[in-house]
């Protein structure tokens, strides 16, 4: 089941890539100077390639989490965020393209020192944190709530009554929340690897670059933050599903509280929202992927 709904996922992350490449298609470019061409065009590349790796990694991951029962769900887990993981990190280890300039012809960029801050999109930024921040809300929440299972491992929930238990799982307790939240960790560090090297990467040669320059960084960032961003919107929506669902499965009619109920279907609705969130959020990072260039291109047009 959880194989079905990481490929139904993918299938349609895939199909609004291609829907709204389609009509964006139709606006009206200009041409790039030809020297920075090579540049922007491998830019390009290294930010498909990423969010394309990503992609594959998460199918696999999800693939083994199902194929392998005895380790009880923990890949499909931490999946989104590995897969994340591995693409931003091959992003970082792909050099970068300079761009070349004809003999004699002398490089007078800025000299002004960078960082990974300093090409970050600023709303990319705080939706990545504030997701982040409420991701380990709910994992503490969850794991606050467990119950040990027949094995011994926090992935239950079980609700008491004077003259009645009930218990369901899966539950992401901290047998799941644990393994999620080290996945976490490792998103984080990646993401500023990637972004330091976006911003590390030597500006273009000449003064009227700049602002293509700052525009292919941005740009660029914000693939980077919209693939972390959806990584964890979608392991947020994962475990407010299960959580939810296991919880209105766990409670006893007419003996556990209303505020349970309660709990359970405002998981049940939040996983939905954040699950359509995590599809909107890796298609804008697909799609700006694609249109580094066209970006720069419109940009250009303009200040001229």
């Amino acid at each position: 089941m959880a194989g079905l709904v990481i490929l139904t996922y993918v299938l349609v992350v895939v199909i609004a890539v291609m829907v709204v490449w389609q009509v964006t298609q139709k606006r009206q470019r200009a041409e790039l100077p030809v020297r920075l061409v090579p540049a922007v065009s491998a830019a390009r590349r290294r930010a498909l390639i990423a969010v394309a790796f990503a992609v594959v990694v998460f199918v696999a991951a999800g693939l083994v989490g199902t194929s392998i029962p005895s380790l009880l769900g923990i890949p499909i887990a931490i999946a989104p965020f590995v897969a994340a993981s591995a693409g931003l990190l091959l992003y970082a280890a792909t050099p970068p393209r300079a761009v070349e300039l004809a003999a004699g012809q002398l490089r007078s960029a800025g000299l002004e020192r960078r960082s990974w801050r300093t090409a970050i999109p600023a709303r990319w930024l705080r939706g990545f944190v504030e997701t982040a921040l409420l991701f380990i809300a709910l994992v503490i929440f969850c794991g606050m709530t467990a119950a040990d299972d027949d094995l011994g491992y926090a992935r239950q929930i079980r609700f008491t009554a004077p003259e009645s238990s009930s218990a369901a799982g899966p539950y992401p307790g901290w047998f799941y929340g644990i393994p999620a939240l080290c996945a976490l960790a490792v998103l984080i560090v990646a993401t500023v690897i990637a972004l330091q090297r976006i911003g590390a990467t030597a500006a273009f040669p000449l003064p009227e670059d700049a602002e293509a320059d700052t525009q292919w960084r941005r740009a660029s960032a914000s693939v980077i933050l919209g693939l972390s961003t959806g990584a964890i919107l979608f392991a947020l929506g994962g475990f407010a599903l299960v959580a939810g669902q296991s919880m209105g499965n766990a409670i006893i009619a007419n003996a556990t509280p209303a505020v349970w109920s309660v709990i359970a279907s405002v998981l049940f609705v939040m996983s939905l929202v954040f699950l359509v969130l995590s599809v909107v959020s890796i298609t804008l990072a697909a799609l700006t992927a694609f249109t580094i260039g066209d970006r720069l291109a419109v940009v250009r047009a303009v200040v001229r």
